[in-house]
């Protein structure tokens, strides 16, 4: 299946930039990804390699991984399904909406087993960046942002600043929000092909708080995955509840107290756990929670298709074929089926997943 990447700028002229300094406005780059149409798959075209997606500055992305510990033979020959050519002009086919934001630290498209998915599912994936925050933003004109020192040396236990960046990534999703009708209307690609009527929010980790906190304040949303979300840092009693979407909730294996303690240490642990039960006393009825055995915090991401040898990569595209499968179902029932369709994945998934409680305990 032949996909294609659209790269945007987008400016927010009505705020300034958090942490350059400058008094700059906010600027933030996009992806999007879809399926290409039928009457326009051209097999003479080459799909790119995996550090293609980090032009212009791939040579600089790549010094980058290589000094934080990824295996430069397992990037080097990864191959994505986008393909390495011009949009076309006019799509002639509509799309719901996926919105992707990421983790703490990350870029915006180090998801491309999950976002390729989605794509190849006929959704439309728009993945935002996190400029001065990710250990690095590329943007299309070769500007190449490094991660701020003030974001390097924020604790993990500095509840205020990652509550502040929290803050940040929501003002970037309604951004995007805001313009999607304009796209939808100027855009020489995508207009006419998105179905304004049908978004979903995806988000890992602190992105996975900011999506949750936009989903339940913005109607506009119809549906939420959170990725292992930093329940330590939801903040129900910031949220002006409008109406609870469908939400589908994936951990990781540790997922109670006494597991999470042993990664974050008992304050962090019994904070996360009090936010989880109190989010899972609010999903009542609208979604559900779902452990991804065998998962790590950093399996909802590439990263470990990289990090070590095959067999880490091989473990991880497993952990992989299990999330694409739990999240296309969930969002097909949401979005394509406008039905929560999801419970019967469940009864597929025995011995890969459980469904968990607001405790992490299995249900």
């Amino acid at each position: 299946m032949q996909l294609y990447r659209k790269v945007k700028v987008l400016k927010d002229k009505g705020r300034l930039e958090s942490f350059s300094g400058e008094g700059s406005e906010r600027k933030l780059v996009i992806s999007i990804y879809f399926q290409a149409p039928p009457n326009q798959i051209d097999e003479r075209k080459t799909e790119m390699k995996y550090t293609e997606i980090f032009q212009p500055c791939e040579q600089r992305v790549v010094e980058l991984l290589k000094d934080i510990g990824m295996n430069m033979e397992l990037l080097g020959t990864h191959i994505t399904n986008v393909l390495n050519s011009n949009v076309p002009q006019n799509l002639r086919s509509t799309y719901p909406v996926i919105i992707y934001t990421p983790a703490l630290g990350l870029d915006r498209d180090l998801y491309m087993y999950n976002i390729e998915e989605l794509a190849k599912q006929g959704f439309m994936v728009f993945t935002i960046s996190a400029p001065h925050e990710a250990m690095f933003t590329v943007f299309p004109n070769g500007e190449y942002v490094h991660q701020s020192e003030k974001m390097r040396q924020i604790g993990s236990d500095n509840y205020s600043e990652l509550n502040e960046l929290v803050s940040i990534r929501k003002k970037d999703i309604q951004l995007l929000l805001d313009l999607l009708p304009i796209l939808n209307t100027k855009d020489e690609t995508l207009q006419g092909c998105i179905e304004l009527d049908k978004i979903a929010l995806i988000g890992h980790s602190l992105g996975g708080i900011a999506a949750l906190e936009v989903a339940m304040q913005d109607e506009r949303i119809q549906a939420s995955v959170l990725l292992d979300p930093s329940m330590q840092l939801y903040r129900e009693e910031y949220v002006e509840r409008k109406r609870m979407p469908l939400t589908l909730m994936l951990r990781q294996e540790a997922s109670n107290l006494e597991q999470l303690k042993q990664k974050l240490g008992e304050e962090i642990a019994s904070k996360f756990i009090q936010g989880q039960e109190r989010l899972f006393q609010k999903l009542c009825g609208y979604g559900y929670f779902v452990k991804i055995h065998k998962a790590s915090h950093m399996s909802f991401s590439d990263m470990p298709l990289f990090e070590e040898d095959t067999v880490l990569s091989h473990k991880t595209r497993e952990i992989h074929e299990i999330i694409n499968k739990t999240v296309t179902a969930f969002l097909e029932g949401c979005l394509v089926k406008q039905t929560n369709s999801f419970s019967s994945v469940m009864g597929n998934g025995e011995g890969t997943i459980s469904i968990i409680n607001g405790l992490g305990e299995k249900i």
